[in-house]
């Protein structure tokens, strides 16, 4: 089946996954590409694109399930996986065809309930699971979906990240103040930070592992963490007044449970940059960290919003807007992708007319050939043999 025909075809409605490995992605064995994984909760699918073609839709993956928690890739194994707290399952899935290599009921299992934004380690040993609603984190063999061990981890985990060092495994609690760490080769918590001012919402960590990014709650900006020392603070920002002055039909409201000001924050790969988005005002700020990692300065502002006195985003009461506002990048840092639907061309600070399905599940893999060698983690970082 050629491209254009294959293509003509999973725009009919075919997955990936009942094709096989297609056209779409075959390349020889030095052809480098890159796609962008994109969950869609409405389809309950798995939308890819072709970042070097211009973002070009390229075909459809089932989820065979419901609303998703987290989504997390592995590039030495050529898997992804997916959690789905709808239906209180973790699945393995192949990257090159979507075929679901293994699913787990946590909740037929081990009676636990809503597993969230999943990561795995970066040696690809052992997946993180947060369960939301039992106050731990299930540690799942990535091969096979067995447990292999569990701690608590109060306060309703949420968010999850995995060092880029090999370092740590970054837990947080949706109403907890304080970040847990865990080694990635014991799993074992060995370092708390925090107290936070407020709950720790989306964070990221810094490449070398020594600083966290994190939205907290009730903070009109972000705070920031020193993992060596422990110690916190906050940077606040607000927006400018050219915008706040359209008050009554400009602010997006905040749809995200205990309603937090700031929700969306990462650290721009390859660049020493933090991006935080003001999802009430439709901002992506730019703070530069080259000087100081500890106290980022503001150096510029990204719009998302088309019209300065209409709402970007805007959250409709009992349901969601156009996008649940998030930050995540590519893997060389050029695109950056705030769920709306939206792509920002970050060196050029601003949106193209690019669109993609609105999500905050997104990650990129690069493949050589048919193998992945790198990917991205849904709130940043990149991960595979060889990258230090």
């Amino acid at each position: 089946m050629n491209r254009r025909n294959f293509l003509s075809t999973a725009g009919a409605g075919l997955a990936y996954g009942v094709l096989g490995a297609s056209s779409a992605f075959a390349a020889d064995s030095k052809t480098r590409k890159r796609h962008l994984y994109v969950t869609s909760d409405r389809d309950q699918t798995v939308e890819i694109y072709d970042i070097n073609r211009n973002h070009e839709h390229l075909g459809t993956f089932k989820m065979h399930g419901g609303k998703v928690g987290g989504m997390c890739a592995d590039a030495p194994t050529n898997r992804y996986f997916i959690s789905q707290q709808s239906k209180n399952t973790v699945s393995a899935y192949a990257m090159l065809t979507g075929k679901k290599l293994w699913s787990v009921n946590i909740f037929e299992k081990y009676a636990y309930k809503q597993p969230d934004r999943i990561s795995i380690t970066a040696d690809g040993s052992a997946l993180y699971v947060p369960v939301k609603q039992n106050g731990k984190y299930l540690i799942l063999d990535p091969s096979t979906g067995e447990r292999i061990t569990e701690f608590e981890r109060p306060g309703h985990p949420h968010n999850s990240w995995t060092g880029e060092q090999g370092r740590y495994m970054y837990c947080a609690g949706r109403s907890h103040h304080v970040l847990y760490l865990a080694d990635q080769k014991t799993h074992k918590v060995v370092k708390e930070i925090g107290p936070f001012s407020w709950p720790v919402r989306p964070f990221a960590v810094d490449r070398e592992e020594r600083f966290i990014y994190a939205n907290t709650t009730y903070t009109q900006g972000f705070s920031v963490g020193n993992i060596r020392t422990g110690e916190t603070s906050e940077v606040n920002v607000l927006p400018p007044y050219e915008r706040t002055k359209h008050w009554m039909t400009s602010h997006g409201g905040m749809p995200h449970g205990d309603h937090p000001f700031s929700h969306g924050i990462g650290v721009r790969p390859v660049t020493q940059e933090v991006w935080h988005l003001d999802d009430l005002w439709g901002y992506l700020n730019v703070f530069d960290t080259s000087k100081n990692p500890a106290k980022p300065t503001l150096s510029g502002r990204v719009e998302l919003f088309d019209d300065i006195k209409k709402a970007w985003n805007r959250y409709k009461t009992g349901e969601y807007g156009t996008g649940n506002r998030w930050v995540a990048f590519s893997i060389d840092g050029r695109y950056c992708y705030p769920s709306d639907g939206s792509v920002v061309d970050c060196e050029a600070g601003k949106k193209t007319s690019i669109k993609i399905a609105p999500s905050e599940k997104v990650f990129e893999v690069e493949f050589l050939g048919d193998q992945a060698v790198r990917v991205s983690g849904q709130m940043g970082g990149v991960y595979g043999p060889g990258v230090v």
